[in-house]
């Protein structure tokens, strides 16, 4: 090979250059799924402040969140507000803002907003900041900025934490749009008062067969007991409460099925001496038989006093046969 052809060999070879590292404010990772995830797991802590601290506003069924919770995220992520200026003309107040990193004073993100001006209204049609002390529409301003600069770095972090990624202070005044009497607040839910996770319904299926009880004898014990059609329709109080009432269970379908083989060896030595009975007679045995044997059966997933009251009418029922017996004899 000339030495022309080495060169040229030599300047045109590949090499490997390392993977730049992908970075939002603080946040950094080898690669943009790295970077998901990770935003992902933040969003998560997230959520938890706005809904603890209650930082987020419904408005029309949605959840928006107010400046203080995008601010949150922003400290999270190693960035800060910063004003760069408010001006002010016909009394109308325009902020602008921007995100800066705190560790190097580098800019994340940059946005204006204003208020005070006349189309802004309320329900009635009167102006909603126009009238407002000219602090409140200086402070609005730097408000709506602020939430604006987060929203246009960071909306999909919030939106990856279930909210809506539109701050706040952005939406119209929407009242007018929305009944004049007051909602219902909507009552948050109790760990113990939510409903099951698949797992835990799964794990509940498992127990049942590992206990060898009859699936439907449990369902019905459970809609008696809570009301609930269905395993899943179970809240976790409900749940824990019948997995600690599936060994009592266990102990009555042993108690149980001990009782049918001592009937059942009590009826093979009362056939074996047992006169001629007439045919109505039979069918009068067997209906008392028979209506004892559901009885028990239902008894296996009652409850204290209401176990021993349904034992007691069958004994009752199991004697009358016997009665019956030995009157035909």
């Amino acid at each position: 090979m000339s030495q022309k052809a080495l060169a040229v060999q030599q300047d045109t070879a590949i090499i490997p250059v390392a993977q730049a590292m992908v970075s939002l404010g603080t946040l950094q990772a080898a690669s943009a799924l790295a970077l998901v995830q990770g935003a992902r797991e933040m969003a998560e802590a997230l959520a938890d402040v706005i809904e603890r601290q209650k930082l987020a506003t419904v408005i029309q069924g949605r959840k928006h969140v107010n400046v203080e919770g995008w601010t949150t995220l922003a400290v999270m992520l190693g960035v800060v507000a910063r004003e760069v200026q408010t001006t002010e003309a016909d009394g109308v107040y325009t902020a602008t803002v921007e995100l800066v990193r705190m560790h190097d004073g580098a800019c994340i993100s940059r946005a204006s907003a204003e208020c005070g001006a006349d189309d802004e209204k309320d329900r009635y049609g009167k102006p909603v900041w126009s009238n407002r002390p000219r602090y409140a529409r200086r402070s609005m301003a730097q408000t709506r900025a602020t939430g604006k600069a987060c929203r246009l770095a960071f909306s999909w972090i919030m939106a990856l934490a279930g909210y809506e990624p539109t701050p706040a202070e952005e939406m119209p005044d929407t009242r007018q749009d929305e009944p004049t009497t007051p909602e219902k607040p909507v009552e948050k839910l109790a760990p113990s008062d939510r409903l099951i996770t698949d797992n835990q319904r799964k794990l509940l299926e498992a127990k049942i067969n590992e206990y060898q009880l009859n699936r439907e004898g449990v369902k019905t014990w459970v809609s008696r007991r809570f009301g609930a059609q269905e395993f899943r329709a179970l809240t976790r109080a409900q749940f824990n409460e019948l997995l600690e009432k599936l060994p009592f269970f266990v102990k009555i379908k042993e108690k149980r099925e001990a009782e049918k083989e001592a009937k059942a060896e009590r009826e093979a030595i009362q056939t074996e001496s047992k006169p001629e009975m007439d045919e109505e007679t039979i069918k009068k045995v067997e209906k008392l038989r028979e209506n004892a044997k559901e009885i028990r059966r239902r008894a296996q997933y009652a409850d204290g006093q209401s176990y021993y009251a349904d034992v007691r009418r069958a004994e009752e029922m199991e004697l009358a046969a016997v009665h019956l017996m030995r009157r035909a004899g």
